[in-house]
């Protein structure tokens, strides 16, 4: 069973064999996906909801007089929702 091998572990390898054994380059180029029309009416209708969120908390505790900043609540909302849609835009 093992026999075959022991003639590779003899036998001193060709130096031009070992040199085409090595991968050089490598080139993989996966097509771009066209964009989703879906995706982006989504992208589109949670801009407007994190809008009216971000207007509804800032009239919310302005009204109610929180004891804190809006911008609590705001800030990482915008952040969030700036990361995905770059994420999307900039995919590949």
């Amino acid at each position: 069973m093992f026999a075959p091998l022991s003639r590779f572990k003899a036998r001193q390898p060709d130096p031009e064999e070992v040199e085409g054994a090595f991968v050089r380059d490598l080139r993989v180029e996966h097509p771009r996906e066209p964009r989703s029309r879906r995706v982006e009416i989504v992208l589109a209708i949670g801009w407007v909801l994190v809008i009216a969120k971000s207007f509804a908390v800032h009239w919310a505790c302005r009204t109610y007089d929180v004891p804190f900043n809006p911008w609590w609540l705001i800030g990482p909302t915008l952040a969030f929702a700036t990361l995905c849609t770059w994420i999307y835009w900039r995919r590949d």
